[in-house]
């Protein structure tokens, strides 16, 4: 990696941070008393410059912003990130020492185009930490998924790995939640998701305690989608969603939002959301034992979304036994797989193709779990109801068997309207 040259931004900014350093500052708290610093090492140093060359360095031209550009970096997160974190197309920020990569909405990753000081970006970085209660340090090389605040109250989750845990300075990644406004409309118009499915998918949202299984791989859509089925839940329902970091932000008339802490996990969140009297427990991402609690909830009629990472549709089953197995070791694994396989009504599997320049991200299947075909011990057999060959293919109908419980259901709703649910695979409108 080639080594970035240091400017006379990044020699006073060495000066101000000994400084800060010597007279124990906290940047957050005092910062009047770090612009004073500032300021005082910014006339210093440029009179130290016009009195003649000193390591090849020029006069500023512009002192007073000068300040504001160190103010920023040392109160903000930097000129640099803070302009990325901004960018409502930013996902994702990545640095290994002073090169910084973005992964954007749409998939693609570019290079920042100018270099950062490392040093800069892991005084920023030990700021954030900082502010979650941890620290990054030779004795703490790292930070695994720290929940930390971004300007203007945002969150962000971000890890970091210093020396000795790595070669080099610092290595981060920052991923930045982006506000959703997404429909299942929206998802439509983006080849997403066909019509008919689309249509399934609400009906299915509006019927009372609907148990819906998201699953994929990391980075396929799979809060996107989320927040999408959340927006065709009718406003009257009592709906709870519990998140280890904000992601969604779907609007609830009758809700609440709730976030895990170090004095609550998710687990605790959903054992306590389960008698908070809800119609609906929405979970953005399931890893643990939070799983059997969620299944609990079910047990007691409780609606439920979730989702989980899994290769496939009939595997998400699998994914949510070995997340619940952490909280109930002794409970035979199969046991566990056709619990949930009976728990769900249906499970919905987001996919991703990034062998272009950009992301291809399409809801690929749309199955149920047939009681019959559901088998402890040898996994669990799902009927896709709509479904893709593979990425970028068109969504089929491929089946019309949801299951006489679910199908009743749903023909009670599109009565209604008279329609029936034959009617809506077939492409049916529904006028909600």
């Amino acid at each position: 990696m080639t080594a970035t040259a240091v400017t006379a931004f990044d020699e006073l900014r060495s000066r101000v941070l000994a400084v800060i350093a010597i007279r124990d500052f906290d940047v957050a708290e005092e910062a009047s008393l770090v612009r004073q610093v500032v300021e005082a090492e910014t006339e210093r140093f440029q009179r130290e410059l016009m009195r003649g060359p000193l390591q090849g360095f020029e006069p500023f031209a512009d002192p007073p912003d000068v300040v504001e550009r160190l103010m920023r970096e040392l109160t903000g997160i930097g000129a640099q990130l803070d302009l990325l974190v901004a960018d409502p197309r930013v996902e994702e920020i990545y640095g290994v020492d002073g090169e910084i990569t973005v992964r954007m909405a749409g998939g693609e990753t570019v290079f920042a185009e100018s270099p950062a000081q490392p040093d800069a970006v892991l005084a920023v970085l030990q700021r954030l930490v900082a502010g979650a209660g941890e620290n990054i340090d030779a004795a703490h090389p790292k930070a695994d998924g720290v929940r930390v605040r971004l300007p203007k109250g945002r969150q962000a989750r971000l890890s970091v790995s210093i020396p000795p845990r790595i070669d080099g300075t610092v290595s981060f990644s920052l991923r930045v939640p982006q506000k959703r406004n997404t429909t299942l409309s929206d998802l439509v118009s983006f080849g997403s998701l066909s019509g008919e499915a689309a249509v399934l998918l609400e009906t299915l949202m509006k019927i009372r305690r609907v148990r819906s299984l998201v699953a994929g791989p990391p980075g396929a859509g799979k809060t996107t989608l989320i927040e999408a089925l959340l927006r065709a839940v009718p406003p009257r329902r009592r709906v709870i969603c519990a998140e280890e970091e904000r992601e969604l932000n779907a609007p609830l008339l009758n809700g609440e939002y709730w976030q895990s802490s170090k004095v609550e996990t998710l687990a605790d969140l959903v054992r306590s959301a389960r008698v908070a009297s809800p119609e609906l427990i929405v979970l953005g991402e399931l890893k643990g034992p939070e799983a059997w609690e969620l299944l609990m909830a079910g047990t007691l009629g409780i609606g439920v979304v979730a989702a989980v990472h899994a290769e496939d549709a009939a595997g998400a089953f699998e994914a949510l036994a070995v997340c619940a197995t952490k909280a109930v070791p002794a409970t035979p694994f199969e046991q566990l797989e056709a619990r949930f396989a009976a728990m769900f009504d249906v499970v919905i599997y987001c996919d991703m193709d990034d062998a272009g320049d950009a992301v291809e991200r399409q809801v690929t299947e749309i199955s149920v779990v047939p009681p019959q075909l559901s088998t402890a011990g040898n996994g669990v057999a799902v009927t896709p109801i709509f479904a893709r060959n593979d990425i970028g293919e068109p969504m089929e109908l491929r089946s019309g068997a949801i299951g006489e419980r679910l199908e009743r259901r749903c023909n009670r709703l599109l009565s209604r309207y008279g329609l029936d649910l034959a009617a809506v695979l077939k492409g049916a409108e529904v006028l909600w």
